[in-house]
């Protein structure tokens, strides 16, 4: 697939990667149909955050469900969605009071993890064809049904 790759300080690229899949039960596939280009971004680019070459970049994305783990229950495929830039578990201590962008489960030894942001995890952004959404599904927030 296709994805915009920091490759280094004012330096990105339109690259080929390995296509998103599904890596749990609970894992969702979106076809990314929008995604946003934002000042953390631009921090990135202009060498302000020890972002690592080989980052794929961008996050608050939109998209259509292309694939869905066995477990998932919330959505189907075709089905449109609304994905936060920051990745959350929905039910450890902080998730629970609302701090889900501070949540323990989703990067091991840290707090909150980000799609395609330097030092918030190992999710690649969603300036690509496609983005595993981990986690179960509670990062997707359905839309209207259907892709046109």
């Amino acid at each position: 697939m296709k994805a915009i790759v920091f490759q280094g300080t004012r330096d990105v690229a339109l690259n080929t990667v390995d296509d998103a899949v599904l890596e749990d039960p609970e894992d969702v596939v979106i076809e990314v149909t929008s995604s946003a280009i934002c000042g953390t971004d631009l921090h990135m680019y202009d060498g302000r955050t020890g972002a690592e070459p080989g980052l794929v970049l961008g996050h608050e994305p939109l998209g259509v469900v292309r694939a869905a783990g066995e477990d998932v229950r919330l959505v189907t495929t075709r089905r449109r969605v609304v994905i936060p830039t920051h990745l959350y578990c929905g039910v450890c201590f902080n998730c629970a009071r609302g701090y889900s962008a501070a949540c323990l489960r989703v990067r091991p030894g840290g707090f909150g993890a980000a799609y395609g942001y330097a030092g918030m995890g190992s999710y690649r952004g969603a300036q690509a064809d496609l983005l595993r959404v981990p986690v179960r599904q509670r990062q997707l927030h359905p839309g209207a049904r259907g892709a046109r």
